[in-house]
C-alpha cells in the first residue's frame, strides 16, 4: 500500500519524506538522514558549476534550464581548484545543479514544494533561489510544473557583501514538500497566536524589530553591520575547522537613546525580532516580510521555522527571537523599535514532528551571527566612530 494514501494534506515530517525518497519519488545521492529536518529536508550541490555573463537568468516553464546553460553568452563553466573549491565572487551569480532530483510520479499525487535558503547562509548576505524545471517562478513547484519536465533542480546563488567559497555536496537551500496545495494546510486562529507567543496580547503573525541594545564583549550593539567584502577573506560556506573572526568581518550598530538605528544605504545588517516564539510540534511556519520593501530597506531571511523552535533551549526557557537580514538601498532609513517587519504564515503538519533531531545552534539566540563564524570575543573594545571593533 503506497503510504501517502493515509497521509493528511499538509506539511511533510522527516519520515514521510524518507518515505518518498524510499520510493524512488525523489532522487538523492547521499544519505538521506542527515539531510532531513523537522519539516524540510537540505538540498546540496552537484559538480555542474556556471557563472552568469549577463547576470540571472529567470526559469522557464517552456524549456528545461539546462538549455539556458549551454548557451555562452549566458552561462560559463566554471571549475573547482585542486581541493574541490569553487571560489564565488560578491556580486556575481552562479547557477549550479543539484544532486537531487524530483520524479514526475510526485506530481501525480498532489505533492507540492517551497524553498528558501537556510539560515546560515541568509546571514552571510548570500542570495540562494531554488529552480525547479518545468516552473517559470523561483523556490516552489507544483505538480502541474512537475509533470511536463526532468525534474532536475539547480541553485542560483548571488553573494552580496563577501565573497565566498562552496565545494560539491554542500547544503545551501532546503525544501519543504506539501501533501496537497499549501494554501489548503493554513492555520489561523487567536488560540494558535497564544500558543506560540506565550499567550501574549498579540493579535496576529506579525513580527516587529527589537533595537534595545544588548551587551556583547562589554560593548551595546542592537545590530551587525556587515564589513566591506573589499580585502576581505573568502567566506566557506560549510562550517570548518577554523571558523573566520567575527570582528574582522563585521561591525557593531548601536541604536540611539530613543531605540532608532540608522540603516545605511547599500549596508547589510543582522537583527533581532522582539518577540519570542516556540512552535508545536504540528506546525510549522513560513516567515515573509511584511513588506518587502519598507522606505529604501529590504529585508530578506531564511523563511522556515520548524516544528519545535523554541522549545528546547537549554535554559529551559520559552521561546526564541527570530533573526532578520537587511539591506539599506539607495538613501539611508531611521528605523524605529516596535516596526512591523514580517508576518508569520501558519501550516498543519501533515503528521506531527518527531522531535529525534537534536536542537540547532540557533535554538538559544538572541542577537546572532551564522554558525560559520567563530563566537565573539568576551572582551571587545570600539576602535571607530562607525562601530568597528578588536579583541582586548
Amino acid at each position: 500500500m503506497e503510504p501517502w494514501n493515509d497521509w493528511v494534506p499538509g506539511v511533510l515530517n522527516k519520515v514521510q519524506v524518507k518515505q518518498l525518497c524510499e520510493e524512488g519519488l525523489i532522487t538523492v545521492e547521499s544519505p538521506i538522514d542527515s539531510a532531513l529536518d523537522e519539516s524540510s529536508m537540505d538540498l546540496s550541490l552537484a559538480s555542474d558549476a556556471f557563472r552568469m555573463v549577463r547576470g540571472s537568468v529567470k526559469p522557464s516553464a517552456m524549456r528545461p534550464y539546462g538549455w539556458f546553460l549551454k548557451k555562452k553568452e549566458l552561462a560559463e563553466k566554471q571549475d573547482p581548484n585542486a581541493d574541490g573549491v569553487y571560489t564565488l565572487r560578491a556580486r556575481n551569480t552562479y547557477v549550479f545543479k543539484l544532486r537531487e532530483r524530483l520524479e514526475r510520479k510526485l506530481a501525480g499525487i498532489g505533492i507540492h514544494g517551497q524553498a528558501t535558503a537556510k539560515s546560515t547562509v541568509g546571514r552571510v548576505d548570500v542570495l540562494v533561489r531554488l529552480i525547479v524545471d518545468g516552473m517559470d517562478t523561483y523556490e516552489c513547484f507544483d505538480p502541474t510544473g512537475l509533470a511536463t519536465q526532468s525534474g532536475d533542480m539547480y541553485l542560483e546563488i548571488t553573494p552580496i557583501t563577501f565573497s565566498v567559497a562552496v565545494k560539491q555536496g554542500t547544503r545551501l537551500s532546503q525544501l519543504r514538500l506539501f501533501y496537497g496545495h499549501p494554501k489548503s494546510a493554513e492555520m489561523s486562529g487567536e488560540q494558535l497566536i497564544n500558543t506560540i507567543f506565550h499567550g501574549s496580547d498579540k493579535r496576529d503573525g506579525s513580527l516587529t524589530v527589537s533595537l534595545e541594545n544588548t551587551i556583547i564583549g562589554g560593548l551595546r550593539t542592537a545590530a551587525f553591520c556587515a564589513k566591506s567584502s573589499e580585502s576581505q577573506s573568502v567566506i566557506p560556506l560549510w562550517v570548518g575547522e577554523r571558523k573566520p573572526e567575527p570582528q574582522m568581518h563585521w561591525r557593531f550598530s548601536e541604536s540611539d537613546p530613543t531605540n532608532r538605528l540608522e540603516i545605511q544605504a547599500e549596508n547589510f545588517y543582522i537583527l533581532r525580532s522582539k518577540e519570542t516564539i516556540s512552535v508545536p510540534k504540528g506546525i510549522a511556519i513560513y516567515c515573509r516580510a511584511s513588506d518587502e520593501t519598507i522606505g529604501e530597506m529590504r529585508i530578506h531571511y531564511a523563511g522556515f521555522v520548524h516544528p519545535l523552535f523554541g522549545l528546547r533551549r537549554k535554559d529551559g526557557k520559552k521561546g526564541t527571537p527570530l533573526i532578520f537580514e537587511v539591506r539599506g538601498h539607495q538613501v539611508n532609513v531611521s528605523l524605529a523599535d516596535g516596526e512591523r517587519m514580517a508576518n508569520l504564515t501558519f501550516y498543519r503538519m501533515s503528521q506531527d514532528a518527531i522531535g529525534d533531531s537534536d536542537p540547532t545552534e540557533y535554538e538559544d539566540q538572541t542577537l546572532q551571527l551564522s554558525k560559520l563564524f567563530d563566537k565573539w570575543p568576551e572582551k571587545l573594545k570600539r576602535i571607530s566612530a562607525d562601530g568597528t571593533v578588536e579583541a582586548v
